[in-house]
């Protein structure tokens, strides 16, 4: 059954046959899920802050908790996968806004709110620069 199933997806060839497959396939509250784990997966290897994915996916803790067992889990493929995510243009520019929107967040109880402005400051000066070189 299970290798049935993923030869069919392996035999889809076009992005487009392959959402509609799951768009037919799963729930949307699935297909969400489905792309705020694998978002998670990609932004916990970026090493962003489980707080700060929490607030900008609106996922719990537990998720990312699952999400963060899951890839230190993962084959060495999955990971390869995860990191030739993470290098794609396309994915950078999702990335850049979801770093945007997670810099909108105030710091920590405690943080150095000096330091911790600059850094966001020279995070946007960072995502300008890739933004017109693109």
């Amino acid at each position: 059954m299970f290798v049935h199933f993923w030869s069919s997806i392996a035999n889809l060839r076009t992005t487009r046959a392959v959402a509609n497959f799951f768009s037919d396939l799963l729930t949307h509250t699935e297909e969400v899920m489905l792309a705020k784990r694998l978002t998670i997966a990609v932004l916990l290897m970026r090493d962003k802050r489980p707080i700060d994915i929490a607030h900008a996916l609106h996922v719990s803790f537990s998720t990312i908790g699952r999400v963060s067992t899951w890839v230190s889990r993962a084959k060495p493929e999955t990971k390869h996968e995860l990191e030739r995510i993470i290098k794609t243009s396309q994915w950078q520019v999702f990335f850049d806004k979801i770093e945007a929107l997670i810099d909108t967040f105030p710091p920590r109880y405690g943080t150095d709110w000096s330091k911790a402005g600059k850094e966001k400051f020279i995070r946007a000066q960072d995502r300008a620069t890739r933004a017109s070189l693109r």
